[in-house]
This record gives structure tokens, C-alpha cells and sequence, in this order.
């Protein structure tokens, strides 16, 4: 993996991990909170 794909990889990851902490502190009820924790643990894992 070139240097550029690893820095390319590492912002996309960064991106997505700020958009789902985003979501769960907009979320206004625990039952979205846990949707979005188990869409956000499909993604990770």
C-alpha cells in the first residue's frame, strides 16, 4: 500500500468516525443512538 492510499485511508476513517460521533450527539433518543453504534460497528469491523 503506497504512503498516499495509507493517508487517503486514515482521512476517510477519520471523516467517517467524526460523522457518526456527530450523529450520536444529535441523536435525540437511546434508540437511535444503539441503530447508529451498530451501523458505525458494521462499518469498523
Amino acid at each position: 500500500m503506497s504512503m498516499i492510499e495509507r493517508i487517503r485511508n486514515r482521512r476517510d476513517a477519520n471523516r467517517r468516525a467524526r460523522a457518526i460521533e456527530h450523529a450520536l450527539r444529535s441523536a435525540n433518543s437511546p434508540a437511535v443512538r444503539e441503530e447508529l453504534l451498530a451501523i458505525a460497528q458494521r462499518h469498523f469491523s
